[in-house]
């Protein structure tokens, strides 16, 4: 059999370009919205309605094919959509076909996260998961941060670059190319995928054929019985994650408005901070879970949850407090580190309580919830502090520090909650060691 860390390097990859195809569109909005004759709320439309929603929608069907057939293939024709969508967006030459563009990448990249949890937790064992899960989780903060830190450049080059000489390349927009540029290499990446064997599934509770209407009610009666476990774990999740969302939206602009940074220099110094603290943070999340394991079992997952939760709220506490750039960007670092040390250790707790094959359906729910609910209050929330409740644009800092005094106590209160029920849940058989 391949190795299992190889299996981890393709999927990392593969979350890597997931996450670059799915943010070099926050580069574009400008030349975009002048070649399309859009305005911001049809721009939004783009990256909220046309990706988030399909991408959470279509993540539990997925998920339900992911616990029945070859997961490795159903990654591989994920990628293949989503890397197709992402150039096509490249050929869009209207606001509706850009539309249906970002439906595609978002329908492609709802296939690899339960598909990938699930086959990780079948060729890792218990205590080396989180690292796993650490270092696949690793693919979404490089995937973001270079999207700002290489966007800006590819865009640069892409103005530079006199392809006159080339007849096909003559009618597309520099934006347009940008998109073509992103989406072809997880084509390649895909050949590997498919050429990965499936591994057996480790820790199946129930073997008999069901229809996917009788799969669908045992997992939801699966979860009731254990709905402080799951409730908790999505709920802190998702207020985390809101956080995060509105902080990596919110910050570039509170960088610019705080301290007259220029676009492209706030997106230089958010871009560093976020490669280096988010990789970081996600690697040290999941090792930290495995080393934990020996003391506190399964809960060490929560352990974990907890601090980093803590963590955040107290990084971001002070931020209004400080007046230099530099005592700020430590702030901005140590928040960026512990929200996304959630990364790993969040989805591997799941696994590791839930049956074989309710593994991809419980990720789907998972992502889901914190997709629909996370991803979708994190920046109108912040937004609304700052509009609404303080009324003054120059207050961005402060909204941040209110955000969080909002979202993370509840996060913790939402760990606290799934505590009981977790530590005396079921250890799901996990893989043997792996090499």
């Amino acid at each position: 059999m391949a190795s299992p860390w190889y299996l981890v390097f393709l999927l990392f990859l593969a979350y890597l370009l997931s996450f670059l195809d799915r943010q070099i569109i926050a580069l574009l909005i400008d030349p975009i919205k002048n070649d399309l004759h859009i305005t911001d709320f049809q721009f939004s439309l783009l990256h909220g309605l046309g990706f988030g929603v399909f991408f959470a929608l279509f993540g539990i069907p997925i998920a339900l094919a992911a616990d029945r057939w070859k997961r490795s293939r159903i990654i591989g024709m994920g990628i293949i959509v989503w890397s197709a969508m992402t150039v096509y967006c490249g050929l869009a030459r209207s606001y509706f076909q850009l539309f249906l563009g970002r439906i595609g990448v978002g329908v492609g990249e709802a296939a690899l996260a339960p598909a990938a949890y699930s086959l990780m937790a079948d060729v890792f064992d218990r205590k080396r998961l989180p690292a796993a899960m650490a270092v696949f989780s690793m693919g979404s903060t490089l995937g973001s941060g270079l999207a700002f830190l290489l966007g800006g450049r590819l865009l640069s080059a892409l103005a530079e670059w006199d392809r006159s000489d080339i007849h096909w390349l003559a009618g597309f927009a520099d934006w347009q190319l940008a998109f073509m540029f992103a989406g072809l290499p997880g084509l390649l990446l895909a050949v590997f995928i498919f050429r990965f064997p499936e591994p057996a599934r480790k820790g199946l509770l129930d073997t008999s054929p069901q229809t996917i209407s009788r799969q669908l009610a045992t997992t939801f009666q699966f979860m009731l019985g254990r709905k402080r476990l799951y409730l908790g774990i999505f709920v802190a999740i998702a207020a985390t994650t809101a956080m995060s969302s509105g902080f990596i939206v919110w910050t570039p602009v509170y960088l610019m408005r705080e301290f007259g940074l220029s676009p492209p220099e706030a997106a230089q110094r958010f871009g560093g901070i976020f490669v280096v603290a988010a990789s970081t943070g996600v690697l040290c999340g999941g090792l930290l879970a495995s080393r934990l394991q020996p003391r506190f079992g399964q809960s060490g997952y929560l352990v974990v949850m907890l601090m980093a939760i803590s963590g955040t709220l107290l990084s971001l506490l002070p931020l209004t407090l400080m007046r230099d750039i530099d005592s700020v960007s430590v702030l901005i670092g140590a928040a960026v580190f512990f929200t996304q040390s959630l990364a790993a250790v969040s989805v591997a707790s799941i696994q590791v309580v839930t049956p074989n094959e309710k593994r991809a359906q419980l990720s789907s729910y998972f992502l889901l919830f914190v997709n629909l609910l996370g991803y979708g209050s994190g920046a109108p929330l912040i937004a609304a502090i700052t509009d609404f409740v303080l009324g003054d644009s120059a207050q961005l800092g402060l909204s941040l520090t209110v955000g969080a005094m909002v979202l993370l106590p509840l996060a913790l209160l939402a760990v606290c909650i799934a505590w009981p029920q977790y530590k005396v849940a079921n250890n799901y058989a996990m893989a043997p060691d792996a090499n």
